[in-house]
């Protein structure tokens, strides 16, 4: 296969399994205004998806929507040579099982354009196994997003041991330009990147917890309005002693931290909620603890 041109402009996209994160990949193309054809066996399929879009797509407009984008965009063929032949872009969506994915791969590589990208959702499956029945490899990454894709901004991009720099500089320029954060994996390691840092977070969580330190619902607490808010705005490195200077967030961050506390505050249920049992008995409505401090 001759080198990818970088600057292939993608207008059709095929979306190979239309469950949940299919479905969400097709609602996300269709609202950048993309012609998306979609695919699956299932005798279902068509009206699950459909219906998946719709429910999306208020979320989508109130993100902003391009002025093409429209469901009516959207088509659907039980074949998968029929949705990927004419395809700029695929985005493979199927089950996450190794034959089935090595064998779906195998068969959209041999219909694709030779300049199509193939990119994988899985999240368990590495791509250097799942392209090793492809006849262009080169062309084949991981595209991976949390869930749900329509959503959310971040997409992991992994390359396998035949994976070609050009297809890996492609997808990282694709996904940016339809409003994507993408991330070049540059090592195949078992998870994914963004759940294996969440891991060690739930480590250290488990941790306190274990040793009475805090219990569960303070430790989310700690997250969600101490760090958290921090790391959404200026990521975590930024944080770390030495990365910043002594006011550098305040001054930088302080409106989009005001208008994020606005929106979280909103979307926080008021202290009624039902008493719950703390680490050994105590009880508390929202932030109003009793009997704090009586442990023995």
């Amino acid at each position: 296969m001759e080198a990818m041109a970088l600057d292939k402009v993608v207008r059709q996209v095929a979306i190979v399994g239309a469950e949940a994160v299919g479905a969400s990949w097709a609602a996300f193309y269709l609202a950048r205004g993309f012609d998306v054809i979609a695919t699956d066996p299932d005798p279902g399929a068509e009206a699950n998806l459909r219906r998946a879009i719709d429910v999306a797509w208020p979320a989508l407009k109130v993100i902003g929507i391009s002025p093409k984008g429209s469901p009516e965009h959207l088509s659907f063929t039980p074949n998968v040579a029929a949705a990927v032949s004419g395809a700029d872009f695929i985005q493979e969506c199927g089950p996450e099982d190794h034959e089935q994915k090595v064998g779906l791969f195998a068969e959209i590589d041999r219909i694709a354009a030779a300049d199509a990208i193939i990119a994988s959702s899985s999240a368990t499956l590495a791509i250097g196994t799942i392209q090793s029945a492809c006849r262009h490899p080169e062309r084949c990454v991981t595209g991976h997003a949390m869930d749900p894709p329509h959503l959310m901004p971040l997409v992991e991009i992994a390359a396998g041991e035949k994976t070609s720099p050009q297809a890996v500089r492609r997808a990282l320029s694709f996904y940016a330009s339809v409003g994507k954060k993408p991330i070049f994996v540059r090592r195949e390691l078992p998870g994914l990147a963004a759940s294996r840092l969440s891991a060690a977070l739930q480590r250290e969580i488990d941790l306190l917890v274990a040793q009475g330190v805090l219990d569960s619902v303070d430790a989310d607490t700690a997250v969600c309005w101490g760090p958290g808010l921090r790391w959404v705005l200026a990521g975590a490195s930024a944080m770390l002693p030495g990365n910043r200077s002594p006011d550098g967030f305040a001054r930088e961050h302080e409106a989009a931290l005001v208008a994020l506390l606005r929106l979280r505050s909103r979307s926080t249920a008021p202290a009624k909620a039902p008493a719950r049992s703390g680490r050994h008995g105590n009880t508390y409505r929202g932030n109003t603890y009793k009997d704090i401090g009586d442990e023995a």
